[in-house]
């Protein structure tokens, strides 16, 4: 009988080695009975990212306005709209969870920076334009008990150090700052102030107060540098973390003096102060003008700022650019010259002269001291980082 030879073949049973598994022998997932096509992937990553755009911002505002309300733990405060505390003090209380109180509304601070869209309405309140003609200055008018004051209501707690506390504390009580009545912090920081101007025939006594005060106004020039110097050292750390209420305040009595002759020049020709027709004027243009020393840039202007008083007053300011103190005008030194450019633009090449001190000099470095809105930024980052890895 023949037989076959051999097959060259491996057999079935020996066709592959039998392999022993181990611990460390690699496991493949079995496939899926239905695969993911790639439409419904896409089709998942987008509802995500839809849910995370919607509920992210609505969680941390949501956290923000508690604040305002219930009593939390101390870290919520950094979402909160009214804190002014800086990155170092925030970075000491992280580790804080003990409750705090709500946060009562402050209406005394308003927070100055430099605003970077110059179609974008400054901070700065003005009243509604009077139709009554506008007053002449008056002679010795019954001025109001009391007069209006900086810092007239409650101070925020906001502060990084107890000392810059007390010092604003202890300035707002003194002689020295009342008796002079600074336009330059009335104008940003006082309640008062802000509620006198919706009667023009008030806001003419109470800048006629302000430029006739018992003290000279040397002697207030040097009373204002003197608190310069004291809210520097008072308020080195809250200076240091760019604390709004600090900062403008130390830009206000830096530019008492300037502003101090701005809110006192007068139009010969109508006998009344520049200012007052700048407050009863429909027309914003002028007004905005007067908050230039602070650091408020000038928004889209028209050609009622074209007037006499506009152009004595960016003469004063160049002026004063020029002087011995123009280091200490920071707001001025970086609104000048956009101010002069746009007013040129509407009124004439010649209006308004040009300084390199000014258009060289970089905005003030006034940060948003409320930590919440950077806070909010790298949560909501790093909660749609964790939903899109997902």
């Amino acid at each position: 009988m023949f037989t076959p030879p051999p097959s060259p073949f491996p057999s079935k049973s020996s066709e592959l080695p039998e392999l022993e598994m181990t611990n460390d022998t690699p496991t493949h997932a079995i496939p899926s009975a239905f695969p993911i096509h790639p439409y419904q992937s896409k089709q998942k990553y987008t509802l995500t990212l839809r849910w995370t755009i919607l509920l992210v911002p609505v969680t941390l505002i949501a956290i923000g306005l508690s604040t305002q309300f219930f009593i939390h733990p101390a870290p919520f405060d950094a979402f909160s709209p009214t804190s002014i505390h800086g990155w170092t003090s925030w970075t000491k209380s992280l580790t804080d969870w003990s409750l705090h109180e709500r946060h009562k509304p402050t209406k005394d601070l308003l927070q100055l920076a430099v605003v970077s869209n110059t179609n974008a309405s400054p901070f700065i309140r003005r009243s509604t334009p009077s139709t009554t003609p506008v007053p002449t200055i008056p002679i010795n008018p019954t001025l109001p008990t009391p007069f209006p004051q900086p810092y007239d209501t409650t101070l925020s707690s906001n502060f990084s150090t107890t000392s810059c506390y007390n010092f604003f504390l202890n300035m707002t009580q003194t002689d020295a700052l009342r008796s002079c009545r600074p336009f330059s912090l009335l104008l940003t920081h006082s309640q008062a102030f802000i509620q006198v101007q919706d009667d023009i025939n008030a806001t003419n006594a109470v800048v006629w107060g302000m430029c006739n005060t018992a003290l000279s106004p040397n002697q207030c020039d040097l009373n204002m540098a003197w608190f310069a110097s004291s809210l520097r050292s008072s308020c080195a750390t809250d200076l240091s973390d760019q604390n709004l209420f600090a900062v403008s305040a130390l830009t206000g009595l830096q530019a008492f003096n300037l502003m101090r002759q701005a809110a006192c020049s007068v139009d010969p020709v109508a006998n009344a102060y520049c200012y007052i027709e700048a407050v009863a004027s429909s027309d914003p243009s002028s007004y905005y003008f007067y908050q230039l020393p602070l650091g408020q840039t000038v928004p889209k202007i028209t050609s009622g700022a074209c007037n006499s008083c506009t152009k004595s007053l960016m003469s004063m300011y160049l002026a004063a650019l020029s002087s011995a103190n123009a280091t200490s005008l920071t707001g001025l030194q970086a609104t000048y010259g956009d101010a002069a450019n746009k007013l040129n633009s509407v009124c004439g090449s010649s209006y308004a002269q040009s300084t390199s001190v000014a258009s060289s000099s970089a905005p003030p470095s006034v940060k948003l001291t409320s930590v919440g809105g950077a806070w909010a930024v790298l949560l909501g980052v790093g909660v749609l980082s964790t939903s899109l890895s997902s």
